[in-house]
């Protein structure tokens, strides 16, 4: 598939993410600037709630019960906002249509980095995590339960262990069932609009609503948004952490939510009963898209829940002294710290320490500063600059020193991880991400960008109040025969693309797409899966039945069977458990085919082919050593070769046992 053929998936993408949440957003009476900003949130409850009842009741998979359950929140939102009036204007104003030209300007830059990380629409990323992503679309699409309570037992567990959130894979399930694509395919659609659209639009949405909705504004988080290697593209290539990618392309806009709550910049504008809903429906939406993101709100969103606790307890000074009001408000703040500190400790992984620290103290405040996280050798000079002002320049602005202190939480979660020695410490602050840096630096540019944003504000007032400025003014309006009011036009678009192309050129995205493309590459030398292997793939549905199980092993991408064939492989992923049956197929079906255990475990099994791709690993750990006897299997009687494809990929069939 061409890029151009791709456009119509990434439009119905869109519209899965948007339409349905806007739906909610309208029905709290918010105007359409927080409509935008709060509608993937929204959409991403509905679909996450649709899911898990979809599942209970048996329900197949599709986009009715999605459409159904968003209509009826957005009647709950209804019912709920009742008595305020709709805030919808009949014919927008040009500055209402400026955050839809922001994103477009935000969304160019990122498309065209995607695709030169990509190279085409249908390629896999050839990473780890996404064995899982593509037999977990798979397994939506196969049993139609799209349930966040049980996505993970196509790892083999069961109960509390099968839970994993299921949203971003619901939405690409979607997207194959209504746009005829391959998984691969709509893995990209769904990862490109997160990239390009969520995740400018929730940037504009906090710095609208709390820093500024000057154009400048909008013009500078469009470009910072687009121009930050941390994310969006670092979670689309390490991992790859595409669910993730989804919860923290969507928290600007759950902290604006919040920010709403303590009355902060323009969310007075709104009523505080559409901001309360919002915020319970975008919470919704965050742990259905990733649950650490539940953890992540709150520590980053704690300096406005303080502010906010703050205010509400000098409101209850001023009014008359009620012993009563007291005790509420400390049995309120009790209850809150009790239930935020169960979250904090409950909704993380088992303790685990493989990615230990990489650098000093204070080299990592130094990466954090020249925004250049995991020891980029380029720092991302026009953000670090920016961004550094913006602190210096809330310091002296009461009204926005949350921000700073906000970059200050998530940074120092960084610190802890990049510098801390492994320790019980370094696990309970930043367990919740596996105490991965990778994953924490990816929360930086949050609060980079509105930050950003206050410093190149400070920085272009104080330009364009400069004599130098009034000067040039003037020249381009000579030079021109134009009126000074369009000679200062033309200087801010001039100084638009200049910094547009400063911030783009100056900056280490280039050099790290550039590196990070081998991750999606698609040849003979593939990590996950090569030309040859997928060849044979495409052939599978006519070569082996339905029912029929493939003895396989994934850490060589054959269980990838699944979600390309659409046959079940005895082992879907590298982690999963596997019971006594399944080990014993996979240590001696090749020395031993006909011995009475393994035809045996074989019949339980229903498994009557083998895949076997050889020995090249996605990677080289124990568990890759546990499948002898499905991988290299050459001439051995009682598995007859069906088919092949180049050296390295071949599909045989078990004849061994009566």
């Amino acid at each position: 598939m061409i890029w151009f053929g791709f456009l119509p998936v990434v439009v119905l993408a869109a519209l899965l993410l948007y339409v349905p949440g806007a739906l909610i957003a309208s029905c709290l009476k918010f105007r359409p600037g927080a409509v935008l900003g709060l509608a993937p949130l929204h959409s991403t409850a509905a679909a996450g709630l649709a899911g898990v009842i979809a599942g209970q009741l048996g329900i197949p998979w599709s986009v009715l019960p999605f459409l159904l359950v968003s209509a009826l929140i957005a009647a709950a939102a209804l019912v709920i906002t009742r008595g305020i009036p709709w805030r919808m204007p009949r014919i927008p104003s040009w500055r209402q249509c400026l955050p839809f030209a922001a994103i477009a300007l935000a969304s160019v830059p990122i498309t065209w980095r995607f695709i030169q990380l990509v190279g085409s629409p249908e390629h896999p990323s050839q990473v780890f995590d996404n064995v899982f992503h593509l037999n977990a679309i798979r397994f939506i699409l196969d049993t139609g339960n799209a349930s966040s309570l049980n996505l993970a037992s196509i790892q083999g567990v069961s109960g509390l262990d099968a839970v994993y959130p299921a949203a971003w894979h619901s939405f690409a399930a979607l997207l194959v069932q209504l746009a005829a694509v391959d998984i691969p395919t709509a893995q990209n659609a769904l990862n490109l609009v997160v990239a390009a659209v969520l995740w400018p639009a929730s940037c504009f949405f906090l710095v609208a609503k709390t820093v500024s909705r000057r154009p400048a504004a909008l013009i500078l988080a469009a470009v910072v948004a687009g121009t930050q290697v941390a994310f969006p593209f670092l979670m689309i290539v390490w991992g790859p952490l595409f669910p993730y990618a989804l919860a923290i392309s969507m928290m600007p806009a759950a902290i604006t939510a919040l920010a709403g709550l303590a009355r902060l910049g323009r969310t007075r504008t709104d009523p505080l009963r559409s901001w309360t809903c919002a915020l319970a429906i975008a919470m919704a939406g965050l742990a259905f898209a990733h649950t650490s993101s539940i953890n992540t709100t709150m520590a980053a969103g704690f300096p406005i829940a303080a502010l906010l606790w703050w205010r509400l307890a000098e409101r209850a000074k001023l009014r008359q002294p009620d012993p009563r009001r007291a005790w509420l408000l400390i049995a309120g703040t009790l209850a809150v710290v009790v239930v935020a500190a169960a979250l904090w400790f409950k909704l993380r992984p088992a303790p685990y320490d493989n990615w230990g620290p990489s650098v000093k103290p204070g080299a990592a405040v130094g990466e954090i500063l020249t925004m250049s996280p995991m020891q980029s050798a380029i720092p991302a000079v026009v953000v670090s600059v920016l961004s550094i002002a913006g602190l210096l320049t809330v310091f002296r602005m009461g009204s926005l020193r949350w921000l700073a202190a906000c970059y200050g939480i998530v940074g120092a979660l960084y610190v802890v991880a990049a510098s801390l020695p492994e320790s019980a410490l370094r696990d309970a602050l930043v367990g919740t991400w596996y105490q991965d840096t990778y994953r924490l630096a990816a929360l930086l540019p949050l609060f980079a960008t509105p930050l950003a944003v206050v410093g190149g504000l400070r920085i272009w007032d104080s330009w364009r109040a400069s004599a130098a400025a009034f000067k040039l003014q003037r020249v381009i309006g000579h030079r021109f025969r134009w009126r000074s009011h369009t000679g200062a036009t033309a200087l801010a678009t001039i100084t638009a693309f200049a910094f547009a192309a400063l911030a783009t050129v100056a900056g280490p995205l280039s050099h790290y797409i550039a590196g990070a493309a081998t991750v999606y590459r698609f040849d003979a030398g593939s990590d996950l899966l090569t030309p040859d292997e997928l060849a044979l793939l495409k052939r599978i549905p006519s070569q082996v039945p339905p029912d029929a199980v493939i003895a396989d092993n994934p850490w060589n991408g054959s269980s990838l069977a699944y979600a390309y064939a659409n046959r079940r492989v005895l082992t879907a992923h590298l982690f999963a458990e596997k019971d006594a049956d399944t080990s014993l197929i996979d240590r001696e079906l090749k020395e031993a085919p006909d011995n009475e255990a393994v035809c045996s475990a074989l019949k339980k099994k229903n498994v009557q082919y083998v895949l076997d791709f050889g020995s090249q690993y996605l990677i080289d750990l124990p568990g890759s050593e546990t499948y002898p006897g499905v991988t290299d299997i050459s001439d051995v009687q009682g598995l007859d070769l069906v088919d092949s494809q180049g050296d390295g990929a071949k599909l045989y069939r078990i004849t061994a046992c009566p």
